[in-house]
């Protein structure tokens, strides 16, 4: 579990730098907040997924699915929702950065959930 952590978190952490690098080049205001929220949730979703599949074997991509799902509306009412009501400079951009990254770090996490399934 350790590793499988280890590689999780060096995931989230080169998606945020590859996009801040990106971002930065071509001059849109980088949201880090919201990575900061993917990344901790997501670590969280993992970490409940391998507590309930210790008690229950073969539910950690059940797990995985639904919590990406809640993630989802969680991330649209907790991050989303307030910048769209709020209306800070640069919103728009900050709303559309979160959303493609969650897009990404959603498809990174689905693929060490099936690498993970796969070595079981």
């Amino acid at each position: 579990m350790k590793q499988f952590m280890l590689q999780l978190t060096a995931a989230y952490a080169a998606l945020a730098a590859i996009s801040a690098m990106a971002l930065t080049a071509w001059g849109i205001p980088w949201y880090g907040l919201g990575y900061l929220w993917i990344s901790v949730s997501g670590i969280t979703v993992f970490f409940f997924a391998f507590a309930f599949e210790r008690k229950r074997p073969k539910t950690f991509i059940w797990v995985i699915l639904g919590g990406g799902m809640l993630r989802m509306l969680l991330g649209v009412a907790t991050v989303v929702l307030p910048l769209s009501m709020r209306q800070p400079e640069g919103y728009k951009a900050y709303a559309l950065q979160f959303a493609a990254i969650f897009i990404l770090a959603q498809a990174v996490e689905t693929w060490f959930a099936v690498q993970r399934v796969n070595r079981l």
